[in-house]
């Protein structure tokens, strides 16, 4: 049986249920909705819920813990460990980052984006070349909503949470940001150009909805 995290009481008309990133389930109902009525309903979309559940348990995303020592993020889709300790710089080593206790945590985020905008850099440069366009500049942002965006002037700009996501999905939100210098909409062509370099892209888009989990990190 499905036991809601959260019941949301409110003027609607009719029953909802929801599974956020980290498979807590919310149920939205009318107001003097019985819970009879509520278990019911979450029992006709268990089928839905667990799969769901099962689709974001999947990606592996833990918020981080309060002191940061051993927690354990994906950094281009492998497990990094945070190892907290007293030295002064922070070192990468076989999937664990040794970390400065010391603002370990503002450190850890000015190091993430620096990575994220000398690889995500040299990936657009790499792309642009493959597709015959040309954009302004690349910058990394601390956005929760968006992977990338491609502005009228194109300047490309990358959340540095996509730093967490596999190499195969860094690729196709570059891919979609550059194919917006040609194509201003999400129009069929600008979808065709997408397609042209990255065939799987309706796969890979999948993919990367699953992990919106991701947005949560620092």
């Amino acid at each position: 049986m499905i036991t809601p995290d959260k019941i949301v009481y409110s003027n609607r008309k009719s029953l909802a249920v929801c599974v956020d990133h980290f498979g807590k389930v919310t149920v939205r109902a009318p107001r003097k909705t019985g819970e009879k009525h509520i278990f019911a309903f979450l029992t006709e979309k268990e089928d839905w819920i667990r799969k769901k559940q099962a689709q974001y348990a999947a990606v592996s995303v833990a918020l981080p813990t309060e002191t940061l020592d051993g927690y354990t993020f994906l950094l281009l889709g492998n497990p990094c460990t945070v190892r907290l300790y007293d030295g002064k710089k922070i070192a990468f080593q076989n999937g664990e980052v040794f970390l400065p206790k010391e603002n370990a945590r503002k450190r850890l985020v000015k190091w993430l984006k620096e990575n994220a905008k000398r690889i995500f850099t040299a990936v657009t440069a790499q792309k642009a070349a493959e597709m015959g366009v040309t954009y302004k500049s690349v910058s990394i942002s601390g956005a929760k909503t968006r992977w990338g965006t491609c502005s009228a002037d194109n300047k490309i700009r990358y959340t540095f949470r996509l730093l967490y996501t596999s190499k195969d999905l860094i690729e196709y939100v570059v891919v979609h940001e550059l194919a917006h210098v040609r194509h201003k909409d999400h129009s069929k062509a600008f979808w065709q150009e997408v397609e042209r370099y990255v065939p799987d892209w309706k796969s890979r888009r999948k993919r990367l909805k699953e992990r919106g989990a991701l947005m949560e990190i620092f």
